[in-house]
């Protein structure tokens, strides 16, 4: 049995930044790694690819999605201690250009105030800004409010901001919601974020494991095939230079989970090996494919508090 185990922010939740952004505190984090290595071998991907583990033992796989800060100043020390090698998936733009994201713009303004005074200015700036003949209750109803942990309101800000409306519009919502509720500048925020080169070398060479999550955290489905193509290709590149002239094994973490056939198909092209959905399951091979690995939440474990 092998039991994927998906990962976010890991921070000092009270000394942080934003105190309210949903993230595993530091303290739980350490905890929940003593209660696996009791309960779990916790093994690499690439031993779990070349079915080079104990069948007989309970088996997991630690997956940290998006590149975050977090990975190298509390994460990585504490693997490292505990002999524990995990898989990090950052997307491109967020190392090459020191972007923040549309993603991660969301949180902090969903960490920054009442998400119903959010919904109320975000309807205020998209009547401002908005060119076409549909109003924004034209894209709610077709959002699927269900979600394990947000409440509807904030499924329906994050699913606005993340792929109902146009892109470009959806970037100038962000930005203008960011000034309504963040009183912190893009420069400084940008800064603090993400992983650098630097860092992810560092942790490369302790044997972390790097894989793909787009180059610019699109939901693929969203994307015609050569924008996915683009963002594959891209994400590809960058593992390239990362591993040199290493041989490594080519994985795809999806962002938000989000993937279809023409995703598989651009995998295969590419010869990626696996790719890790968001459906919270356990691995089991007679049901799921290595391009469609279920990932259960850090949620779904013991935690101190």
């Amino acid at each position: 049995m092998v039991e994927f185990i998906m990962y976010h922010y890991v921070k000092d939740v009270k000394n942080s930044l934003f105190p309210k952004l949903k993230a595993l505190d530091f303290n739980d984090f350490k905890f929940q790694i003593n209660f696996l290595k009791k309960k779990y071998d916790i093994i690499i991907i690439e031993k779990f690819y070349n079915n080079d583990f104990n069948k007989k033992r309970k088996n997991c796989i630690l997956t940290f999605d998006d590149g975050y800060r977090d990975h190298y100043d509390f994460v990585f020390e504490t693997l490292v201690k505990n002999n524990i090698k995990g898989a990090f998936y950052p997307p491109v733009d967020v190392i090459l250009s020191n972007k923040l994201l549309d993603v991660n713009k969301i949180h902090i303004i969903l960490a920054s105030a009442d998400e119903k005074k959010i919904f109320e200015r975000l309807k205020f700036h998209y009547n401002l800004r908005n060119t076409s003949k549909n109003s924004l209750d034209f894209y709610i109803q077709k959002i699927n409010t269900f979600c394990r942990y947000d409440n509807e309101i904030t499924v329906i800000i994050k699913r606005l901001l993340q792929t109902s409306l146009d892109y470009e519009l959806r970037q100038q919502l962000c930005d203008d919601l960011l000034k309504d509720f963040c009183k912190h500048s893009l420069k400084d925020l940008n800064n603090l974020f993400y992983l650098s080169r630097d860092q992810i070398s560092e942790m490369k060479d302790n044997g972390m494991h790097f894989g793909s999550h787009g180059k610019s955290h699109f939901w693929f489905e969203s994307l015609n095939t050569d924008l996915q193509e683009s963002e594959i290709s891209d994400s590809k590149l960058f593992l390239d230079n990362i591993y040199k002239d290493e041989s490594y094994l080519l994985t795809m973490c999806y962002p938000y989970g989000s993937y279809n056939k023409i995703t598989i198909e651009l995998l295969k092209k590419y010869n990626f090996k696996i790719g890790l959905t968001t459906i919270p399951q356990i691995y089991n091979p007679d049901n799921n494919t290595f391009l469609e690995i279920p990932r259960l939440d850090t949620n779904d474990y013991p935690k101190s508090s």
